[in-house]
């Protein structure tokens, strides 16, 4: 707990800014995706917060439809948790994970992208 206090307190400011960019952005433009406000297209991680949600109640066929790599994500992030605040594992498997996860990421965008809307 004390590492959790103790990154709250080194990194609040990080905090801050992403709450102000969420808040303005989203007044602004009505939505917070900073690749779709400029691009005006889905971007990579388009899909991963409602995959999240249908995850974590139950509907998996919909998470995987909103963004597979969902699943990946969490997995890191979880490890990540674990590693940090909890115990600490003794193999750190975070820097091969982050960029698989990372790949499969780009690599369903670029599917997406190619079979979807062959103009880009």
């Amino acid at each position: 707990m004390e590492k959790l206090k103790k990154d709250l307190k080194n990194y609040w400011y990080v905090i801050l800014l992403v709450i102000l960019y969420m808040t303005i952005t989203e007044i602004l433009f009505h939505k917070t995706c900073i690749f779709q406000i400029l691009f005006h297209m889905d971007c990579p991680g388009c899909g991963l917060t409602r995959a999240t949600i249908s995850l974590f109640t139950g509907n998996i066929k919909a998470s995987l439809h909103y963004n597979y790599s969902c699943i990946f994500w969490l997995l890191t992030i979880i490890l990540f948790i674990i590693d940090r605040y909890i115990k600490p594992l003794k193999i750190k498997p975070f820097p091969v994970l982050f960029i698989i996860t990372c790949l499969v990421t780009i690599i369903r965008y670029i599917l997406i992208v190619v079979f979807k809307n062959p103009i880009f």
